[in-house]
């Protein structure tokens, strides 16, 4: 039997070279698409029509989240069986969140921190809107019977 060395087939390989342009040399080049401007377009259009857009990743679902989270722990206070863990929440998130705002170097997590208190202490002003709320339920169910 022959012993043949058998060779692989080779590559060739080749360097690219990645040149980004400035900002300036891409705008004397770029050449705008129709179908881009006319996305942009609707997309302006759709803003200009409908105003911030709610939900995750809407421009103001921070702030509804923080209010329905504030409104929860209110909720939890003037529920009796519920009082005492709402209670524990809400000094847990509070300490928490002071800690983070406190200490933390990062921007992003000092921001955390302060929204945590924010929604600790929305729960605080709501407790008394929310206690009526629940008092006027119970009386209404009281009054079906």
């Amino acid at each position: 039997m022959v012993n043949e060395n058998i060779i692989p087939e080779t590559e060739t390989i080749y360097e690219i070279k990645s040149e980004i342009p400035s900002f300036e040399e891409f705008m004397k080049t770029y050449q705008t698409d129709e179908a881009n401007e006319f996305l942009a377009e609707a997309e302006y259009q759709d803003k200009a029509l409908h105003g911030p857009q709610y939900g995750p990743g809407g421009s103001n679902s921070k702030d509804v989240a923080k209010g329905t989270m504030s409104v929860l722990l209110a909720a939890s206070y003037a529920i009796p069986p519920l009082a005492p863990v709402g209670i524990a929440v809400s000094v847990g998130v509070g300490v928490t969140g002071a800690a983070m705002a406190k200490f933390s170097d990062d921007p992003e997590v000092k921001e955390a921190g302060r929204d945590l208190v924010g929604i600790v202490a929305g729960s605080v002003e709501n407790r008394d809107t929310v206690g009526e709320g629940v008092n006027l339920a119970r009386a209404y169910n009281q009054s079906r019977r």
